[in-house]
């Protein structure tokens, strides 16, 4: 019986080198730079030669990270692979195939997208990765660029265009807390509604967004067909947002998730704005009763930058900063009625979360000090005889 072939160290190389002869009479040859892949690689060779299978071109496996994504975005960029939990394919949306061209592109191709991923080890993509940190990349971007270099190697590793997809492998870098969102506290959130908002140029979108509590992309993309303010009562339907792939916007689309959808009754003060934004509208010939209730002057959404612009403008000019987001009027409005109702589960029908886990997220303090426990004590008293007494 021929001797099993073994990998050796080859001083001039630098690598742990083998070489399977196959019944052909073809040689391949095993070069890798860690001894555990050098030796996975040739279980792999010698169990093809067992099984009778021929030995695949040498350069087949030699593809290069480019080579990889280009496959893996062609192919429409699918989920990782099967697993015991999940076997149906998964379709991103051509926003998150855009992000990932973008995190990849950036990131990715300039470091490594023309080396050959059978000679890349994990230790050579953890430095990548804790370039990247290094940089001052938030750890979801080190995630996500991860993530997808992890599923387009996955998806090379069953096609059989590479022997190994090193990616599982990687340890990312240490996890640096991200920025925390924040909230209106009852008294500003009581100065935007009397004094900012009214003397704003779009009130009536800022207090829809502060009290009914719509993401950015509902608040921009929402339509006079799901504003109703001739019933009793008045109520806004969430149904669709406005949807933009990078920067622009590319019509409109169905809400983040299938629980987003919602009808949210209005409040009197918000109805009054709208009514008398409709009627401007109208006075201006710019109401359209299939259009969008907060169009730009040529008729699109209003873009996020210029959403956060106009909304840090406010705050500043109300004194409460200028880091501010469009997003945190959302976690505001989650915020403020968390604080009234202590009812998550109502929050969360507001917010359109599909659990109260998620709402708790958004939740943050409005108070300047908690009274719940004076307030129960003195309820508590309250019916106490001695307390009655004095």
């Amino acid at each position: 019986m021929a001797q099993r072939p073994t990998v050796r160290w080859n001083e001039q190389k630098q690598r742990w080198m083998a070489w399977v002869r196959f019944p052909d009479g073809t040689r391949r040859k095993i070069e890798r730079v860690s001894k555990s892949d050098a030796l996975a690689d040739l279980d792999r060779l010698l169990a093809n030669r067992d099984e009778g299978l021929e030995a695949a071109p040498s350069r087949a496996r030699l593809v290069t990270f480019d080579e990889v994504l280009d496959a893996w975005f062609e192919a429409g960029s699918p989920n990782v692979a099967p697993s015991r939990t999940s076997r149906h394919a998964r379709k991103k949306s051509p926003n998150t195939i855009a992000s990932a061209r973008q995190v990849l592109g950036t990131n990715i191709r300039p470091a490594i997208g023309g080396r050959r991923v059978d000679r890349t080890s994990a230790e050579d993509l953890e430095a990548l990765f804790q370039g990247m940190a290094d940089r001052g990349y938030a750890t979801s971007t080190v995630t996500h660029a991860w993530n997808y270099l992890n599923q387009a190697c996955q998806h090379a590793l069953r096609a059989r265009t590479i022997s190994r997809n090193v990616a599982p492998d990687v340890m990312l870098p240490e996890v640096v807390p991200s920025k925390k969102r924040k909230s209106l506290t009852r008294e500003q959130a009581e100065k935007m509604v009397f004094e900012v908002i009214p003397e704003s140029t779009r009130p009536a979108m800022w207090l829809t967004g502060l009290m009914s509590g719509l993401r950015p992309g509902e608040l921009a993309g929402l339509r006079w067909p799901f504003v109703d303010l001739d019933s009793e009562p008045p109520t806004v339907a969430v149904m669709e947002r406005a949807a933009r792939v990078g920067d622009k916007y590319v019509g409109q689309a169905v809400p983040k998730t299938e629980g987003s959808k919602r009808r949210l009754d209005l409040h009197p003060l918000n109805v009054a704005a709208l009514l008398q934004h409709r009627d401007e509208q109208k006075l201006l010939g710019l109401y359209d009763p299939d259009g969008l209730v907060f169009p730009t002057k040529n008729g699109t959404p209003m873009s996020p930058r210029n959403m956060r612009r106009a909304l840090r403008k406010m705050c500043a000019d109300a004194g409460f900063g200028e880091d501010w987001t469009t997003y945190e009027l959302r976690h505001s409005c989650m915020s403020l009625l968390a604080d009234e109702l202590s009812d998550m589960v109502k929050v969360s029908e507001v917010a359109g979360h599909a659990d109260t886990r998620t709402s708790d997220i958004y939740r943050h303090p409005v108070r300047d000090s908690v009274p719940h426990a004076a307030d129960a004590w003195d309820r508590l008293l309250s019916r106490s005889e001695h307390w009655k007494a004095e």
